[in-house]
């Protein structure tokens, strides 16, 4: 069942969603609430499971990673085993991002290496133990990614933002502590700075000059918030692209597009799959059909066609599953 949220909850998801490390005395100035409204307002929306995570944004190309991506069609599956499945999965290292999907593919996983043969081992590993229940996979490798602000939250979207991470890979090394502090805010990125000192048994200054120099080196670029959308009576699809005769001025012309669209939150360009892939959210079959036709009225001389899924249920999102 969808949860309709009033004025100011829209406004605080995104604000967390642009910012999730925001205090609730910030937070209380932009929505006009005393900061333990403000409190009372965010967790009635985690007890209601409409904000399920706060995570760090890292671009873990500065490192010398990449993420990949398998997509799973899977055959004479019940609940359980699928659950079984995933459950696997999410132990598996380095995972980044699973969710349960519709459509042609049933179950897309991703995941973060430096080593192809890393990427090889892990699909051994699903494919040797389900073999008699996966029926197809595809494989891919991601080379950039753009985030955006989710503008279809608010009432009056503004000009869409852009996050972006990749193209070149680095090989900055990092301090231990800072990869604690990593490891830390990309599971919870509100957790204080006194409860980070806690845990990794460092000094507040240290972790104060982690997390700047973190962010100097353009490895933390923000902090955002995983949002239920379906709870919200949003349906959340990925589109996969395919161009006819491109050019830059065409694909450059197009990812203007998305960035302004309060309905696209992600894009991807990857090798293997499809020219360039993004993400939508809305609220009914009949909004998704007119963005397509949108999309392909607007572009008719780069798209030559476009293949969707449905994005389900997500189960896991971490930039730094190390």
């Amino acid at each position: 069942m969808s949860k309709t949220l009033n004025q100011i909850d829209r406004k605080l998801i995104y604000e967390l969603v642009q910012n999730s490390r925001q205090s609730y005395t910030q937070l209380g100035k932009k929505v006009k609430l005393s900061k333990q409204a403000v409190k009372e307002r965010i967790s009635n929306l985690e007890n209601q499971n409409i904000i399920l995570q706060y995570f760090a944004l890292i671009d873990i190309h500065k490192m010398g990673y990449t993420f990949y991506r398998i997509d799973l069609r899977f055959q004479n599956v019940t609940e359980e085993k699928e659950k079984e499945i995933i459950n696997y999965i999410l132990k598996l290292q380095k995972v980044i991002w699973i969710a349960e999907i519709h459509g042609k593919w049933d179950l897309a996983v991703v995941f973060l290496t430096k080593d192809l043969v890393e990427v090889d081992d892990n699909i051994k590993k699903i494919t040797w133990k389900y073999n008699d229940y996966i029926q197809n996979q595809t494989f891919s490798v991601a080379t950039t990614h753009s985030r955006y602000s989710y503008g279809f939250i608010r009432e009056n979207p503004l000009e869409e933002k852009e996050i972006f991470m990749g193209r070149e890979l680095g090989n900055l090394e990092l301090t231990n502590t800072e990869k604690n502090v990593l490891s830390i805010l990309s599971k919870d990125a509100r957790t204080s700075i006194t409860e980070i000192s806690i845990k990794i048994k460092k000094s507040i200054s240290a972790i104060k000059n982690a997390m700047q120099n973190l962010k100097e080196k353009r490895i933390i670029l923000g902090y955002s918030t995983l949002i239920n959308l379906q709870k919200l009576g949003y349906q959340h699809y990925k589109l996969f692209i395919n161009f006819k005769n491109p050019t830059q001025e065409k694909e450059r012309k197009l990812e203007a597009y998305f960035k302004i669209n309060p309905n696209i939150i992600f894009m991807t360009k990857s090798l293997g799959r499809s020219d360039i892939e993004c993400e939508l959210v809305v609220k009914s079959i009949e909004e998704f059909k007119e963005n397509i036709r949108k999309l392909k009225r607007e572009f008719n001389d780069l798209i030559k066609d476009i293949e969707s899924y449905l994005i389900i249920k997500e189960h896991e999102t971490n930039y730094y599953p190390i």
